[in-house]
């Protein structure tokens, strides 16, 4: 999973990879993102919030094997789901799963996107990426109770 901020298009570029070698290719406006950030604040909530997740033990083991400090490896895509420019996202779909999880939809406003099934360690490394990505483009964004650069 990488987002990256792409300055020509002013917006955020999610590439979600598959073990098949699938990538998919999402992009997030500004308002799109705050809602999106919005969401996954709201459900790291029911855990603890951020700081209960990150001091989690299987988020500090993934940090310790370098999880956020792999590159992401985009020439392994074979095939482009979504297609090779990828689509604009537009609606959010989540639910509660089983056993502490997410189900998270994000989708363009007609047709195919993306489900993410996220545990709390993956919900909270999702977020972390999101918000380097945030921090790429300097974006101030209404996430929680006020209006923050996120970090």
């Amino acid at each position: 999973m990488n987002v990256a901020y792409v300055a020509k298009e002013d917006r955020l570029l999610l590439r979600v990879s598959t073990r098949k070698g699938d990538e998919y290719r999402i992009w997030l406006t500004r308002r799109f993102t705050t809602m999106l950030l919005n969401v996954l604040d709201r459900r790291m909530e029911r855990f603890g919030g951020a700081p209960s997740l990150a001091s989690s033990q299987e988020t500090r083991r993934l940090f310790k094997q370098g999880a956020m400090e792999k590159s992401y490896e985009a020439e392994k895509a074979r095939s482009y789901p979504l297609g090779e420019a990828g689509v604009l996202a537009f609606r959010i779909n989540s639910r509660a799963g089983d056993h502490d999880e997410m189900s998270l939809q994000i989708l363009p406003e007609r047709g195919q996107g993306v489900t993410l099934n996220l545990n709390k360690t993956l919900l909270y490394m999702f977020y972390n990426v999101l918000t380097q990505g945030v921090d790429q483009a300097g974006w101030h964004l209404n996430v929680g109770e006020a209006s923050v650069n996120v970090h």
